[in-house]
C-alpha cells in the first residue's frame, strides 16, 4: 500500500503540475484537476497513516486529523466525479445546450461548492466523533453507498450507451473515454469500501481487516485516474517516444475543440 500511494502522488502531482503551469484549462479540465487535488490529499494521508503504524508511533490526535483530512478529501474525490459524469450525461444528451448556452463559470462554481460540501460534512462528522458519537465515520460511508452509487450507475449506463450503440467508431472521443472507463474503476475499487464500511455500521464486530482492505481500494482508486488520461492520450500505433503534456494534451484536445466553437464569431455545425 505503500508503494502504491508513492506511485500515485507521483501520477496525479503531475497532472496537477501540467494542468497548472503547462495546459491551458477549459471547464473540464478544470474539474480534473481538483479531482487529482481531491485524489492526491487522500493518498498523502494514506500514505502518512502506513508511515505511523510501521513506525509504532502512537497519536491519538494525529490519527483523528488524519481520519477527518482523509475523509474530507475522499468525500470531495467521490462529489467531483460525480460531478464530471453528470457534466458529461449532459453533453450527450443536451449537445447543442452545452455547446451554446451553458455558463462559462459553471464548473469553478461546482467545484467550489463541492470543496465546501465536503468540508461541512467531514467537520461535522469529525465533531461529533469527538463527542463519543463513532457511529457518524460508518453513517458517511452509508451514506455514500445510498445516494452516489445510483447516481454513478445511472450515468456509466448513460455513456455506455451512448459509446457502444449510437456513436459511431470516430465519434467515440477521449474525453468520453476516459469519463467511461473513471466511472468503471471507481465502481471496481470504491464499492467494496462503502460497503465495507456500510456493513461494519450494523454488525455487531467491527472487522478490522476488510477495513484495512477497504483502504487499499481507496487507494487504487486515487492512483488510477493519471494512468487512465496517459493511456487514452496516446496515440494508436505511434512508435515515437511523446511527453507526458503531449499525452495529457492529446487527451483532452476534444474539450478544447469544443471551447473553441463555442467563441463568438466561429460557426457551429452541430445544428
Amino acid at each position: 500500500m505503500l508503494y502504491i500511494c508513492i506511485v500515485g502522488l507521483v501520477g496525479n502531482g503531475i497532472v496537477i503540475y501540467l494542468l497548472c503551469f503547462c495546459i491551458k484549462r477549459n471547464p473540464f479540465t478544470m474539474c480534473i484537476l481538483n479531482l487529482a487535488v481531491a485524489d492526491f490529499g487522500v493518498l498523502l494521508i494514506l500514505n502518512l497513516s502506513v508511515i505511523l503504524i510501521l513506525t509504532d508511533i502512537e497519536n491519538e490526535h494525529g490519527f483523528t486529523f488524519l481520519q477527518w483530512f482523509a475523509l474530507f478529501m475522499y468525500t470531495a474525490s467521490q462529489l467531483l466525479l460525480i460531478a464530471i459524469s453528470i457534466d458529461r450525461c449532459a453533453s450527450v444528451l443536451f449537445p447543442i445546450w452545452y455547446r451554446c448556452h451553458r455558463p462559462r463559470q459553471l464548473s469553478t462554481t461546482v467545484c467550489a461548492l463541492l470543496w465546501v460540501l465536503s468540508f461541512l460534512t467531514s467537520g461535522s462528522t469529525a465533531i461529533l466523533q469527538h463527542f463519543g458519537a463513532s457511529w457518524t465515520v460508518y453513517y458517511t460511508f452509508t451514506a455514500g453507498s445510498v445516494v452516489f452509487f445510483p447516481l454513478v450507475i445511472t450515468s456509466t449506463m448513460i455513456l455506455l450507451f451512448k459509446v457502444f450503440c449510437k456513436a459511431q467508431p470516430r465519434q467515440r472521443g477521449r474525453v468520453l473515454t476516459i469519463v467511461l472507463v473513471t466511472l468503471l474503476f471507481y465502481l471496481i475499487f470504491a464499492f467494496p469500501m462503502n460497503a465495507i464500511y456500510t456493513l461494519n455500521y450494523f454488525a455487531d464486530d467491527k472487522h478490522v481487516h476488510l477495513e484495512m482492505y477497504a483502504d487499499l481500494c481507496a487507494c487504487l482508486n486515487s492512483c488510477v485516474n493519471p494512468l487512465i488520461y496517459f493511456l487514452v492520450g496516446r496515440k494508436e500505433m505511434s512508435q515515437q517516444r511523446q511527453t507526458l503534456k503531449v499525452l495529457l494534451q492529446r487527451a483532452f484536445q476534444e474539450e478544447e475543440a469544443q471551447i473553441e466553437e463555442q467563441k463568438p464569431g466561429n460557426k457551429t455545425t452541430s445544428i
